[in-house]
């Protein structure tokens, strides 16, 4: 009998191995075993298979239908093999520009300002090749990406090779009505990200008088279009007090969610931030007290503390995220950074870093991984240096250092994060000595408690609550 995939239907296979299959709207294709990948290839109208319960099955779930043999062809790119390993979205810092001088922008490695960017034609020339690797996705910030000569040109180019652009994160000085409408236009299920850094603070922050009040009117005109809005901010001791008021005025602005995120010790803020950083411990406090003032508001507006707590009072569900595993889901050969290895970043001078908040440490220590502009993507996605740090597990960070080999917390926080390891100890194999301290501090109970009758969307064993709390 002859089968043939329905319409719409395209199935995916890297040099990894790893396969898909979905339609072009799906935001999670399903993956496939090497035998179902086998089987749906052979499902071109031309193929004779015997019957099996595999096949019914992929025909009961619409993914393929019978047809006599010749009867349909498929349609170009529905089966699709790519010669790259990984498989990422594209986060692209187009540009280099801005009309702002944030005082803790990552990008940087001093003060300089900074003025890389791609040409056009090199920035047509990586949406090609990340379309023949198969990328779907495409994230552009900055800089200012709307400062970007071309930014119009590669929204469209992105549509027109049938990519999505999924997120644009911007300060919002440049939005305008018609800049959104063309972007929810093109690309409608597009995020719109905008920092926004606290009532009264944001102009500091930015370095920029007015900047606040531009961010405010960027967030309306995003909703008014019908785009979703995030904002990220950032958190330090300038700007505390007022964060939580910042919180809610921007759930009333129609804001999606939000990020909040400590003013980390990266290379320009390092330069300029006084005494104004947190240390660790008051980062910790302060999301524990930024919970309680959230779980007590009654706000619904999804909100997550970096590296520390996700929280979402429209269920009344919350997330520790150093806890990234249970001793029952323990993986010695899970990725590191999970994260990492679904995006690639791309700087404005070409070069590739595992992500973004690392820019400006790679470079004021004159790291190199590779660039696009040099290297060719399908090479940098399958070889080198930045394919071997993406795809370090957690079974060789356990065996790089001696603290995570010992610990007993290391199958949860699972080696914490690469990017803290590479700032504090000098190599994405280090120890995450923030996640070391909120276990050794007991910061597990601490947040435990403070969120007690909401749900944790990581249930641990009692022996395993015990220990984390510090009881045993």
């Amino acid at each position: 009998m002859f089968y043939i995939l329905e319409n719409g239907i395209r199935v995916k296979k890297w040099a990894s191995g790893w396969a898909c299959c979905g339609t072009e709207e799906a935001k999670k294709p399903f993956p496939l075993r090497p035998k179902d990948y086998k089987l749906l290839k052979s499902c071109d109208g031309m193929t004779d298979l015997a019957d099996s319960d595999a096949l019914r099955a992929w025909e009961a779930m619409g993914v393929i239908r019978k047809c006599e043999k010749g009867e349909a062809q498929l349609s170009e790119g529905q089966i699709q093999e790519y010669p790259n390993k990984l498989n990422c979205v594209l986060d692209w810092t187009i540009t280099d520009r801005c009309n702002y001088n944030c005082l803790h922008c990552f990008h940087a490695a001093d003060n300089t300002t900074l003025k890389d960017e791609f040409s056009r034609e090199e920035a047509f020339h990586l949406l090609k090749e990340a379309q023949a690797c198969g990328i779907t996705h495409v994230e552009l910030t900055g800089g200012e990406p709307t400062m970007y000569p071309y930014f119009r040109d590669v929204v469209q180019e992105v549509h027109d090779l049938g990519m999505k652009l999924g997120c644009v994160v911007t300060n919002g000085s440049l939005m305008t009505e018609e800049l959104a409408a063309f972007i929810k236009r093109l690309h409608p299920d597009c995020l719109i990200a905008i920092s926004f850094d606290g009532i009264g603070i944001h102009d500091w922050m930015r370095q920029h008088k007015g900047s606040e009040e531009s961010a405010k009117n960027a967030i309306r005109i995003c909703v008014a279009a019908g785009l979703k809005v995030v904002s990220n901010m950032n958190v330090n001791r300038k700007n505390r007090d007022v964060l939580f008021d910042s919180v809610k005025m921007l759930s009333e602005m129609g804001v999606d969610h939000l990020r909040i995120i400590k003013t980390t010790e990266v290379p320009r803020w390092a330069l300029n931030s006084e005494d104004f950083s947190m240390t660790p411990e008051e980062y910790y406090d302060y999301s524990i007290e930024f919970a309680k003032q959230y779980r007590e508001s009654g706000l619904t507006i999804p909100v997550r503390l970096w590296q520390v707590l996700a929280l979402n009072g429209r269920d009344k569900i919350y997330h520790i995220v150093p806890v990234k595993a249970s001793g029952s889901t323990f993986c010695e050969y899970e990725m590191i950074c999970p994260d990492m290895l679904k995006k690639l970043s791309v700087q404005p001078s070409g070069e590739i870093i595992p992500c973004a908040p690392m820019a400006g440490i790679l470079t004021s220590r004159n790291i190199h991984l590779g660039n696009v502009k040099h290297d060719g993507l399908v090479k940098l996605l399958s070889e080198g240096a930045l394919y071997e740090q993406v795809t370090y597990t957690v079974k060789d960070k356990q065996k790089a250092n001696s603290k995570c080999a010992g610990c007993k917390y290391f199958k949860y926080c699972q080696g914490g994060c690469p990017a803290v390891g590479l700032l504090f100890n000098g190599s994405p194999l280090g120890t995450d000595d923030y996640k070391c301290m909120f276990f050794e501090k007991g910061y597990y109970k601490k947040i435990s408690e403070a969120m007690e009758g909401w749900k944790n969307l990581l249930p641990l064993t009692e022996a395993e609550e015990r220990l984390l709390s510090g009881k045993s």
